[in-house]
């Protein structure tokens, strides 16, 4: 009854109802290490809604790691045949291999009012802020590159070439951060405190008083 009537008192104004909320999409960067999944799964812990799309890549999985859990594995062949068919938001080769953000889960959770993350490298992001400018560019960063080595070498993933490669990639990444939106410091055994600080920016885009529309 409430419900007719809203839409009675809407047609005699000459207005529609409100249209359902949209998602928004979120892009999370950082330098290798920084922590991205640790955040993103506190976050998720302390009840905070959102889509984490699972990048596609041709690199194999880690220990622990498995087929959608972060990622999606696949072969050089695969990889191309999406490129080619259009179906990667962006992609890009990253310390030698090659990673994308596949469009279609981004579309499906945010038509159906889901915020979406993609979390993805600096070379990435700056793909996506060209092809949809209306996303929410956030930067991730440790509190010294002191801790972000001391973090590469405790998870014992990396060879020493690969570990060096990692700290001078993160050396150019962090100078890129001025053109995200938001920066929040990770610091070291205080996740809680950066989850907080991401759930606290997704309140704030929502609360805007023309929220931003995203187009993928």
């Amino acid at each position: 009854m409430q419900l007719e009537m809203e839409r009675h008192m809407s047609q005699q104004q000459g207005t529609s109802p409100p249209s359902p909320r949209q998602g928004l999409l979120f892009v999370l960067s950082a330098p290798s290490g920084a922590g991205k999944d640790t955040v993103i799964n506190t976050a998720r812990a302390q009840g905070i809604d959102f889509f984490v799309v699972p990048s596609v890549t041709t690199r194999p999985p880690r220990p622990g790691e498995s087929e959608g859990n972060p990622y999606r594995f696949v072969s050089k062949d695969t990889f191309e045949d999406l490129v080619g068919k259009d179906e990667l938001l962006e992609y890009a080769n990253v310390h030698g291999n090659w990673y994308g953000q596949p469009r279609q889960p981004i579309r499906d959770n945010l038509s159906a009012g889901r915020d979406v993350l993609l979390k993805i490298d600096v070379k990435g992001a700056a793909t996506v802020r060209k092809k949809v400018p209306q996303a929410i560019f956030i930067f991730l960063v440790p509190e010294s590159m002191e801790e972000l080595a001391a973090r590469l070498v405790n998870r014992n993933t990396e060879t020493e070439e690969e570990l060096k490669r990692r700290l001078d990639d993160a050396h150019h990444e962090l100078a890129e951060q001025d053109w995200y939106d938001y920066v929040i410091t990770n610091r070291q055994g205080h996740v809680e405190e950066a989850a907080a600080r991401l759930h606290a920016i997704i309140i704030a885009e929502h609360s805007r008083v023309h929220p931003r529309q995203v187009t993928i």
